[in-house]
């Protein structure tokens, strides 16, 4: 699940008593909690808008966040950034999304792809009730949830005969503060790249402004020869973007070629060309950055340390 880090005052995230029940100042009324296995869920209404948060200590985490009187308008910028892997593979048959939160993604694919055939790998059987009640999102034979740890559904597609191969792989799980380390290792992205098309992509949803991200990056190279960036400017929000032996690497100008052309297509509420000037073509990591492994993932501890650059 989700993701994106928003930096608030104190005063704006104390919770205070009113007759309504618990109200953050910056989220609105505490309108569902539950104590699941994995989180502690809360979901927070403010006129239209509907937030999931998992957890109420650290910084302020924010899963989901949508309009209920506008399910197609993005709220948050890392659900436009996370259509980037549109500018690689833009007709995608077969799609993979690990982890649901509200489940904006996966909507909003399927509402753009009729045709697509989506997958959503979700390990919490609470979220996908909380999704269907209050975020809009709605399961049919093409988009389809199924309870698991991403990490195990990707074997068990991996031991089907034929095992499916995906066009379009989302890493989006998240737990209370980041990506469970399992989900981020060289061993895992070994996996994914096991069920992706020749012409798929994996598109990674990860924070930018910390010394995990470089390393992140390093371990997406050591598996995936063609990989490039996408980077938020009103969030510390990136996309990891890592295709198969028949994707491009792309320039800006290529990117913003693709853009204007699937926005002509799709009538995207958003504007592809915006996604598009967020690529960093040169990007690379610092050169110093580790290789994370199964036996070697330093995630919490690169996680709080801020980037160098």
């Amino acid at each position: 699940m989700r993701r994106l880090a928003v930096v608030l005052c104190f005063a704006a995230i104390a919770g205070v008593a009113a007759a309504g029940g618990e109200v953050d100042l910056a989220l609105g009324s505490l309108v569902y909690s539950k104590d699941s296995l994995y989180h502690r869920i809360l979901v927070y209404q403010s006129g239209s808008v509907v937030t999931l948060r998992f957890g109420t200590h650290g910084p302020v985490l924010l899963q989901s966040q949508v309009d209920t009187n506008d399910l197609p308008r993005h709220v948050q910028e890392y659900s436009t950034l996370a259509f980037c892997g549109l500018l690689y593979q833009p007709q995608p048959a077969r799609a993979l999304v690990l982890g649901l939160g509200g489940g904006v993604i996966p909507r909003e694919l399927r509402h753009y792809y009729p045709q697509l055939q989506i997958d959503v790998a979700e390990i919490d059987p609470d979220i996908p009730p909380v999704a269907e009640r209050f975020f809009g999102f709605r399961q049919d034979q093409k988009l389809v949830v199924h309870v698991s740890d991403g990490r195990m559904f990707i074997k068990k597609q991996q031991r089907l005969n034929p095992p499916p191969k995906y066009d379009l792989i989302v890493l989006d799980a998240f737990s209370g503060d980041y990506i469970p380390f399992h989900l981020m290792t060289k061993e895992f992205l070994e996996e994914a790249r096991g069920i992706l098309a020749p012409g798929g992509v994996v598109v990674a949803n990860v924070f930018y402004d910390n010394r995990l991200f470089d390393a992140e990056v390093k371990t997406f190279t050591e598996v995936f020869p063609r990989c490039q960036a996408f980077f938020g400017v009103w969030t510390a929000n990136a996309m990891i973007v890592a295709g198969g032996p028949n994707v491009p690497v792309l320039t800006a100008q290529d990117a913003a070629t693709r853009a204007a052309a699937l926005q002509a297509a799709n009538g995207f509420t958003f504007d592809m060309r915006t996604v598009a000037a967020r690529l960093r073509p040169g990007f690379a990591p610092e050169p110093r950055a580790r290789v994370l492994t199964d036996d070697q993932a330093p995630v919490n501890t690169l996680r709080w340390q801020e980037a160098a650059r």
